[in-house]
C-alpha cells in the first residue's frame, strides 16, 4: 500500500476498529428526518469519539468548518434516486484525483453484483480502483448480497435471480469479487453470524466494514449487540447511520458503540452509557 493510503487511513482507524457515521442518504432520498441540517449534526458527531464520517460532496462544502478531528470518507458515484423508474449502475459523480485535492481520506463507490449491469459496475470500480491507486486514496466498495438490494434501497427495484446459496454465502462472495476488483476496502452487510463474518473478513482479502440496516434489531440492546457481534466476526469497523442520527440520544449511543468497538467493552456495560 503506498504512503499517501497509509497516511489517510491512519486517520479514520485512529484505533485497531473504526466507528464510521455515514450521512449520504440524502442522495438517493432527499431529506431523510435527522439530516435536515447536516453542519450541525456533524458538530454533535465530532463532539463523541466517532473516527469518521461518510457524506457527499455537496455535503463536504458545508460541514468542514464542524468536522473536528473526524476522517471523512466521500461518495464519488451516485445516480438513480427513490424517484428512478428502472435501476441501473451508479456513475461518477467525482473523479477520485477530484477527491484527493479536497483532502478527503477515503472514496467510497457502489458495486452492483448479481445485477444485470454487474460487468459495467465492476469494471467501474476497477477504473476507480486504477485512478485512486495514482492519487494515494484509499478506496471503500459498497457490496451487498443480491438478494439484499432491494431491502437496502427500500423498493422492488432489481430484478435479481437467486443461485440458491444463503445471504452469508453470498455476502462471502460478493466482498472478495470486490476485493479482487482491487477495493482496499469493502463495505457490505451482516452475513448473520460471528461466524459467518469471519470467514467472509477472512477470505475477503480486504478490510470488511458492517453496514447497519434492519438486521441491526430493534432497540438499544439490539444495536449494541450487533456492533458487538461485528467486533467478535473481525471486523475493522462499523457504519452506522439511520440508527445513529435518528437516536433521541445520538451523543450517547455513539459513545456506547465507540466503548464497544474501540475497548472491546461489553454489551451491559455500554448500555449504562445511555442512561
Amino acid at each position: 500500500m503506498n504512503l499517501g493510503k497509509q497516511l489517510r487511513l491512519r486517520r479514520i482507524w485512529k484505533h485497531p476498529r473504526a466507528v464510521i457515521i455515514p450521512f449520504d442518504h440524502g442522495q438517493y432520498g432527499g431529506v431523510p428526518d435527522g439530516l435536515q441540517d447536516p453542519r450541525r449534526l456533524t458538530e454533535r458527531i465530532a463532539s463523541t469519539p466517532a473516527d469518521a464520517v461518510l457524506v457527499t460532496p455537496g455535503v463536504l462544502t458545508t460541514i468542514v468548518p464542524s468536522l473536528g478531528d473526524l476522517g471523512v470518507v466521500l461518495r464519488l458515484d451516485g445516480g438513480f434516486t427513490k424517484y428512478t423508474p428502472v435501476a441501473g449502475d451508479y456513475e461518477p459523480v467525482v473523479s477520485p484525483e477530484y477527491a484527493a485535492s479536497l483532502g478527503v481520506d477515503a472514496g467510497i463507490v457502489f458495486s452492483f453484483v448479481g445485477t444485470a449491469f454487474d460487468a459495467q459496475s465492476l469494471a467501474r470500480l476497477g477504473r476507480t480502483v486504477e485512478a485512486a491507486n495514482r492519487c494515494g486514496l484509499p478506496l471503500i466498495s459498497e457490496v451487498l448480497p443480491p438478494s439484499l438490494l432491494n431491502n437496502h434501497f427500500e423498493r422492488e427495484i432489481f430484478t435479481v435471480k437467486a443461485k440458491g446459496g444463503t445471504i452469508a454465502e453470498e455476502t462471502l462472495n460478493v466482498s472478495r469479487i470486490a476485493a479482487e476488483h482491487g477495493a482496499d476496502i469493502v463495505k457490505t452487510r451482516y452475513p448473520g453470524s460471528p461466524r459467518d463474518l469471519r470467514s467472509v473478513v477472512d477470505t475477503c482479502g480486504a478490510r470488511v466494514i458492517v453496514a447497519g440496516g434492519p438486521q441491526s434489531g430493534k432497540g438499544d440492546q439490539a444495536l449494541l449487540q450487533f456492533a458487538h457481534d461485528c467486533v467478535g466476526g473481525n471486523a475493522a469497523g462499523i457504519v452506522f447511520g439511520r440508527n445513529v442520527w435518528q437516536h433521541p440520544k445520538m451523543e450517547k449511543l455513539i459513545a456506547a458503540l465507540c466503548a464497544i468497538v474501540h475497548e472491546n467493552e461489553t454489551v451491559l456495560k455500554a448500555l449504562k452509557l445511555l442512561k
